[in-house]
């Protein structure tokens, strides 16, 4: 993907993403290509985006259970 583009679609700052995307390249998570005058960035390894998929859904679950546990204690307050 472009980097404006990726950069417009996650609503960052310009000079943010680039320090983002310096630590990702530097941590060989990603790989850039220049394409003309933009650069395309890409996941290193398509296994990665299973790894990403993943952690998500263990902190959506985890996220779950933290806000089951708060409505619990504010039940018990009352």
């Amino acid at each position: 993907m472009p980097a404006g583009k990726l950069i417009a679609k996650l609503k960052l700052e310009q000079a943010n993403a680039s320090q983002h995307l310096a630590v990702l390249r530097a941590r060989q998570v990603v790989v850039g290509r220049k394409k003309g005058n933009q650069v395309h960035y890409s996941l290193r390894d398509p296994v990665l985006k299973e790894v990403l998929e993943l952690l998500k859904d263990y902190f959506y679950a985890q996220l779950s259970e933290s806000a089951t546990l708060l409505k619990e204690i504010k039940k018990g307050k009352k």
